[in-house]
This record gives C-alpha cells, structure tokens and sequence, in this order.
C-alpha cells in the first residue's frame, strides 16, 4: 500500500511505502525524535522526518472506492488551511474537513495545541483521499478554519 505525505512549506508530495498513516501519525505525534520513513517517489530511499520542526505533516491514503454519488452531488465541506508553498486559492483552500466537523472544538483544540506545544491529529480528505493531518502546536505559524460555503462558490 501507498500513501503520501506531505510537510508543510514544501511543495513535493512523498511516497511512502507500506506504511500505515494511523502508525505514522502516531510515532510524528508521540516522538520527540525524527522519524524514519521509506519512500519510493520522488526519490527512492529513506525520508528523515524532523516533527518538531514541521508545522503539519499531511498523510493520505489512497484514493477510496469511487462509489456513486447521485446527480454527481458534492457536499460543501468546510476547510482548515495551514501554511503551504503555494497559499490557499479558491481551488485549494487548504484541506477538508469531515462533514460532522466541529469547527469551534477544533479551534479550541489548535489553541490548546499551540499554547501546550503538543501535537493534535486532524482527520482530512482531499479529493477522493482520506487521511490525517498532524499539526505540531510548537511550530505551527498559523491555522485558518473556513466554514462550508455553498457548491459553486469560493471562499473569501
């Protein structure tokens, strides 16, 4: 199984191998030391993660069985931007949330994160991805939270 990562600032995705993104997740969130990873794109070899000097760390599955969606309907979802290479956009606002996303919780608990220097796991999709989002409170500059804005139209 692949799936990629993502480090915050930096515009490559990372192929990781046979690595399951709850057990990532876990080792960026618990660790205070680096983490080894083994990727296969853009490079093949071994990827030595910093957590505590990344703001977020993206880790996605694959993309999930496409399923049917009636009328090709797509729900608004709302978002949580952090800091990127390229800035948010109306394209890429920043990463969505699930659809029960308490955005006042999550608020809470990113002010909790930055304030105590911890980690806290977000759960995100993007596209036909689902995955986590590890957010480090120590490094982290920035986080935006954009409620959902009905289909058709950008935020902002």
């Amino acid at each position: 199984m692949y799936n990629i990562l993502r480090v915050e600032g930096y515009p490559v995705s990372w192929v990781l191998e046979d690595a399951q993104i709850q057990t990532v997740a876990q080792e960026l969130g618990q660790s205070g030391r680096p983490v080894i990873l083994d990727v296969v794109a853009p490079l093949k070899g071994k990827l030595v993660l910093s957590a505590k000097s990344a703001g977020s760390v993206a880790l996605l599955a694959p993309p999930s069985d496409l399923g049917w969606t009636p009328g090709g309907i797509l729900l608004p979802h709302a978002h949580l931007y952090v800091p990127s290479a390229t800035g948010p956009t109306a394209q890429a606002p920043g990463y969505a949330l699930a659809q029960s996303a308490d955005l006042s919780k999550l608020e809470h608990d990113i002010v909790a994160a930055m304030r105590h220097g911890t980690f806290l796991t977000v759960d995100v999709t993007e596209g036909l991805q689902d995955g986590l989002l590890v957010l480090n409170g120590a490094a982290l500059p920035l986080a935006v939270l954009c409620p959902p804005s009905p289909a058709g139209q950008a935020a902002g």
